[in-house]
């Protein structure tokens, strides 16, 4: 699995990285366009199986841990089945699934830790949140919610150990164990791209869960809160910049590949 490899030029990097057959882990970190991603993989490579937690409402929401249902997919056999499975796991959450399958490989996308971070926190602020009532009553604004370490570099925990902190480990470790990383705002030439390492050519088609606007979720863009955010995540501004430049050496090379190979969808 190697993503850093995409710096040499995509020729090699397809030649070398495709994975046609082996299970697909997409590991989806909220607010980067999973929710169409995954619709996208359920249909390109089946069988696929979305791992989530179970949500139950009664007087307050509780709700399955996802390790539990991680361990059920594998012991009740649909992971040995699988070519495809996603879901709202870490890096070290889904070791089971790797160990279990060892041919797996592991991709992902990343949104601009700005736009992610105003985005999780307005989407945690509307009913289709499970748990709105109470994030709004523990976030009263938005300063108090990106203060919160629970909410700091989502996008580094979701996909690297704790100790994976600096720039050179964290481009060490994506460009080591992830087969692919896209990015939401390159999103046409990351599921491109990724679409060819999985045996296809195709464009995205979907288009799933824009953040509803509530009078909860309103948030004032300044340039102060664009400080503070980035202020909070340094990890995940490094991450996004390491990803975003591996990708921009390909992009001249993809957009000839587009005009050589058009996608079928972008057939005259």
């Amino acid at each position: 699995m190697a993503f850093g490899n995409i710096t040499k030029g995509l020729a090699p990097f397809f030649a070398n990285e495709r994975f046609t057959e082996e299970l697909c882990i997409f590991i989806h970190v909220p607010k980067t366009a999973g929710s169409s991603l995954s619709a996208e993989l359920a249909r390109m490579r089946r069988p696929y199986r979305n791992i989530h937690r179970q949500y139950f409402y009664g007087e307050t929401v509780t709700f399955t841990r996802i390790e539990d249902e991680i361990a059920a997919v594998i012991d009740d056999g649909t992971i040995a089945a699988a070519r495809s499975c996603s879901g709202h796991f870490t890096w070290d959450m889904a070791a089971p699934i790797r160990t279990a399958r060892p041919d797996a490989r592991a991709f992902t996308f990343l949104r601009d830790p700005i736009q992610r971070v105003i985005s999780d926190y307005r989407y945690s602020r509307t009913p289709s949140h499970p748990t709105y009532a109470q994030t709004i009553a523990r976030f009263p604004t938005i300063e108090h919610y990106i203060e919160a370490p629970e909410t700091q570099n989502k996008m580094a925990r979701f996909l690297m150990p704790n100790d994976v902190v600096t720039s050179d480990q964290i481009n060490a470790f994506i460009g080591s164990n992830y087969a692919f990383v896209g990015l939401l705002e390159n999103y046409a030439l990351s599921f491109n791209i990724l679409s060819r390492l999985l045996g296809t050519n195709l464009l995205p088609s979907e288009h799933k869960r824009a953040t509803e606007d509530t009078e909860d979720n309103h948030v004032d863009v300044t340039p102060d809160l664009h400080a503070a955010i980035a202020k909070y995540n340094q990890r995940d501004v490094a991450l996004y910049e390491i990803a975003r430049a591996n990708l921009a050496t390909v992009a001249g090379e993809w957009s000839a590949l587009m005009a050589a190979e058009p996608p079928p969808a972008a057939r005259g």
